[in-house]
Formats: C-alpha cells, structure tokens, sequence
C-alpha cells in the first residue's frame, strides 16, 4: 500500500501546481519577450499564418505547396527557438520525464507520486507527533536500573534487548519481521520506541498509521455508524504498511470496537502487515478485556516484551 488517499490526492496535486507553476512562468517570459522583441511579434504572427495555410493546404491535396509550407515552418521555429535561446528562456520541463506528469508509468503509480507523497506523510506525522524528540538514539538506557531485581531480571539489559529488536525490526522491515505487543506501566518507554520506528520507517517511504487506540477506533467507529458509506479510516487500519496502536485498553470498549479490534489484528496477521501494540495491560487482563482469541494471536504471531524500571517521565520531572 502505501499512503491514504488523502496523501495520494496531495501528491498528485502537488505535481500537477508544479507543473502550472512552469507554464506559467514560462508564458509570462513569452509576453515579456513579445513587448520587447518586434522581431518575435512578426515570427508568431507568421507562424499562426503558416499554421492556417498548412491545413488548407493539406485539405486541397496540393502536395508540392504543402512541402514549401512545412520547410518554411522549420525555417521560421528554428530562428523563433534561436532568439528563445538568446533570450534565456527554455520550454518547461517535466516533473517527472518518466511519466510525463501524468502520475503513471509502464501502467503503475509512478515512483515521483510515491516520493512526493512520502514526503507529505512525513510532514504530517511530524507535525502531529513528536518525532524529533523519538528517536534509537534518544532511547536513554541509563534511565533503567543495572540491578537485579527479585525474579533475576535487569531492567537495563531488557531495554537494551527491546532496543536492538526494534532497530532490527526497522532495518529488516518489511522482510522477516513479526508483530510487536510491548506491555508495562506508564513512562517506561513503550511510546518512545514505537514513535522512533514511526520515524524510520515513515523516512523510508512505507505507509505508517500511528495512534492511540481510543482515536483509532473512535473514528472508524464515528465513520461506520455515519452510514456515508467511507471507509477510509478502517482501510487505513487494514491497509497500511505498519500500523501502531498506542494505549491500547483505555478507550471506550463496545461491541463494534471488539469486532473492529479482533478484524485488524486477525487480518493484518493472514496477510503479513506488522502491527506495534503498546499496553499498560497484562494478558490476563487483555483476555478479560477483549477475548481469548485475541490474546491467542498475540501468542502466537507477536513478539511480546514486557517493560520493567521507574517511570522515566517522573524521574525527568523531578531532574527539572
């Protein structure tokens, strides 16, 4: 897949606005050139006229005639290109040479509407999110205890070791990577990480869908029972090439919500899309929650890693 339509729209448009941009331009230098250049005025002037004279002609069927006209029209562009060019001024060129602007090529979306459009999804998700604040390197390991705590586990080692699994998961995606369900309490870095595969992975042209569970569902809710017949938001959650749902367990919980829940994570797994799920549940009490089919495919087709340490947000409170 790649992005929404809303981005492929602006895409699109985008080209196309360039495109005018150009021609414009390009018809401003003409005027300028035609008050400036007598010379120019004549050469259009009698370019019209063998222009008009070359389709009589062609209709008479006077071949011989029909031949002057067109060397004389070769001569005449040759000297109108040769004052062109002396004036500095150039036909505009295509956004795209391959596709001719026209968005396809060889019969599929052309590579410079995908990269436009990866461009303004990138914008849009920085502007919402605070990507410039998530990223692997900003993932501070210090801020996790180097002990051990009763049941033999290091918070900082497990940090660490979710760290290199989600810079794997990026570099190795979409190829042989699985579905990440990240649990713990709150401010223990779960968001930090799964904003910085958002960063990544959006830089790198995929189609990313990133919210929390209560807006993710909440519009595909809002859109279903609106009876429009859009649906946008639920083929973004199906269609995307990652999808990662935030604070799952704090929205509003429904019948529809369930159903929508177990679609997305049933049909992202048949069909190979990764999903990221961040939860402060446990699976017990996901399974409460939602089912135990849900939580039967998060055994068996997530990597699930539990958060362990301090609240980070609390701890950089008090730093301030």
């Amino acid at each position: 897949m790649g992005y929404s339509k809303e981005i492929y729209a602006k895409a699109f448009k985008f080209i196309a606005d360039t495109k005018k941009a150009k021609e414009r331009a390009y018809e401003a230098s003409l005027d300028e050139l035609r008050k400036q250049n007598e010379g120019f005025r004549n050469i259009e002037i009698r370019l019209s006229k063998l222009g008009a004279e070359l389709v009589t002609t062609a209709i008479s069927g006077n071949t011989q005639r029909l031949t002057q006209i067109k060397a004389e029209c070769e001569l005449v562009n040759s000297e109108k290109n040769r004052i062109l060019r002396s004036a500095g001024i150039e036909k505009p060129d295509f956004y795209c040479k391959n596709c001719e602007d026209s968005g396809y090529f060889n019969g599929e979306l052309c590579s410079c509407v995908k990269d436009v459009a990866k461009k303004f999804a990138f914008q849009e998700l920085s502007a919402s999110l605070p990507l410039n604040d998530c990223s692997f390197d900003s993932f501070d390991l210090n801020y996790y205890p180097d002990t051990e705590g009763a049941d033999g586990t290091n918070p900082r080692k497990r940090a660490a070791a979710i760290l290199n699994l989600c810079r794997k998961f990026a570099n190795d995606f979409p190829c042989c990577v699985r579905s990440l369900l990240f649990m713990g309490d709150a401010g223990l870095g779960k968001t930090h990480l799964s904003l910085s595969l958002v960063r990544e992975l959006s830089a790198k042209g995929y189609g990313v869908v990133y919210g929390s569970a209560q807006n993710l569902f909440g519009a595909a809710e809002k859109e279903h029972f609106s009876f429009s017949g859009n649906t946008t938001a639920e083929e973004s959650l199906l269609g995307c090439d990652l999808l990662v749902i935030d604070d799952l367990g704090t929205e509003f919980y429904s019948a529809f919500t369930a159903s929508l829940f177990y679609n997305v994570i049933n049909s992202r797994l048949l069909s190979g899309k990764p999903t990221v799920i961040n939860t402060n549940l446990s699976l017990d009490e996901l399974e409460k929650r939602y089912s135990e089919r849900i939580v039967s495919r998060f055994i068996g087709g997530y990597d699930m890693k539990k958060f362990i340490g301090s609240d980070i947000r609390q701890i950089k409170a008090l730093e301030k």
